[in-house]
């Protein structure tokens, strides 16, 4: 029994190793790593690799996990009873955050649509995770028509950020402009 319980923490760890380093080739800005790629990063053997996990969508449903659990862990509290200016100010301030440390994630999640069914499943539920998260934070979106609902959700999403970022926007004008679309949306 003992001998098993080692093979699995071993097994564990392998997988663990794999994970961070396929994430860290992302981040470091590599959107599609090869599973030759992941071995060198990790130090694991390639055979090892697809021994933990059966081919490369199986290892980006491990990133997905682990990015959406992140995620929902670094979700500030914000408070319901403050001024809506004040939450959608932290509104955006979380998105930004967000958008900026898990950029290379989120592009490489998107680019990579088309070739796997699973992002493509998982892409639209979390869209509609984030859009729970705002409209919980500022109910005075669900008061709105559905036009402007979606004009909100819209201009709060990664693929607006990533559009001004690369129209060559500073962060701080591309706070400023979205905090004034979603004043206007928001008629305050």
């Amino acid at each position: 029994m003992p001998q098993e319980d080692g093979r699995i923490l071993r097994s564990q760890k392998s997988q663990n190793i794999i994970l961070e380093s396929i994430i860290s080739l992302i981040i470091s800005g590599n959107f599609y790593p090869t599973a030759e790629e992941v071995a060198k990063q990790s130090g694991i053997a390639i055979r090892t690799v697809f021994r933990q996990f059966a081919d490369m969508e199986s290892l980006l449903m491990k990133v997905d996990e682990y990015i959406n659990n992140k995620l929902i862990t670094e979700q500030k509290e914000i408070k319901l009873n403050t001024p809506l200016l004040k939450r959608l100010n932290e509104i955006l301030k979380e998105r930004l955050y967000l958008y900026n440390k898990y950029q290379n994630i989120m592009i490489s999640t998107i680019t990579q649509l088309p070739k796997y069914t699973y992002l493509q499943k998982r892409y639209p539920q979390y869209q509609k995770l984030l859009r729970a998260r705002t409209e919980k934070i500022i109910p005075e979106i669900i008061k709105l028509d559905r036009n402007n609902q979606e004009l909100l959700d819209a201009t709060l999403s990664f693929i607006f950020f990533q559009r001004l970022k690369l129209q060559g926007m500073s962060q701080e004008n591309i706070k400023k402009s979205l905090l004034s679309v979603c004043r206007k949306i928001l008629n305050i």
